[in-house]
């Protein structure tokens, strides 16, 4: 994605994996592991335990399982802040962070966001010290993207959300005028085959101070993994999977200024 849209507004990239337990609780594993990585990731915050959102029955639920998770989330930052980690008893993430101020094209590209992510995915294995039982606890793997468009420069323009996005809401017409939304605040989900799991696509366009309104487009991907199923297989079909909604979701016309 990165080489061929060299100026998609990607603005986060998340890798992670969910685990059946609190397995990073056994034998304080969450604690060697957060002072092994302080000395890479010298910003460290503890906020509340992270809610996990599911499709179940073809609904998205959310909810927090406190015997699994715990009841913090340890994030560390680098100095440079474009790299987080978040972790909690269940649960480690990898972030790549473009800040909304920062111009787009710095974006280092999946294998790059995904090699930082197996550093630390394999750090945990050896900090656990038990490669098998590590592997039988992962419950599932997480892929997401974030798009963060400028929509106030396409304002200008004269265009709409309808031009950068190919989801266009039913339009209306009462009392001899037209009326059409010009804010989205919008959730979709669908089985994922693929990744043997679902994805969850996330639309909303909401006016920030500072930078006027924003299209922010996020999509996850999140599939179960067997104990004998390579991590780095499920994470290429995630990532093609991810390729492809990026190239649905915006219109052409938009995708070929992003190349």
């Amino acid at each position: 994605m990165a080489a061929k849209y060299s100026l998609a507004p990607i603005s986060e990239v998340v890798c992670g994996v969910f685990f059946n337990n609190n397995l990073l609780l056994l034998d304080g594993t969450i604690f060697k592991l957060l002072t092994t990585l302080s000395s890479s990731f010298q910003i460290i915050q503890t906020g509340p335990t992270i809610s996990s959102e599911e499709v179940v029955n073809g609904s998205i639920t959310t909810s927090t399982d406190y015997i699994s998770a715990g009841f913090s989330t340890y994030r560390l930052t680098s100095d440079d802040h474009k790299w987080q980690v978040l972790i909690q008893q269940n649960m480690i993430t990898v972030h790549w962070v473009r800040q909304d101020q920062e111009n787009v094209g710095h974006y280092p590209g999946f294998n790059n966001v995904y090699k930082k992510f197996k550093e630390i995915f394999s750090l945990a294995i050896d900090t656990f010290g038990d490669e098998k039982s590590f592997r039988e606890h992962i419950k599932s793997c997480y892929l997401s993207y974030t798009d963060r468009v400028n929509f106030e420069i396409y304002k200008r323009d004269g265009q709409t959300i309808p031009d950068i996005i190919t989801i266009n809401p039913p339009a209306f017409s009462a009392f001899d005028k037209q009326y059409k939304a010009d804010n989205y605040f919008s959730k979709f989900s669908g089985p994922c085959d693929q990744i043997n799991g679902y994805y969850i696509t996330s639309i909303n366009s909401p006016t920030l101070h500072g930078f006027g309104q924003l299209l922010i487009v996020e999509n996850k991907v999140k599939g179960g993994l067997s104990p004998t199923d390579p991590v780095d297989e499920w994470f290429i079909k995630a990532h093609q999977v991810q390729v492809s909604f990026f190239e649905s979701i915006f219109t052409q016309k938009i995708l070929k200024t992003w190349e």
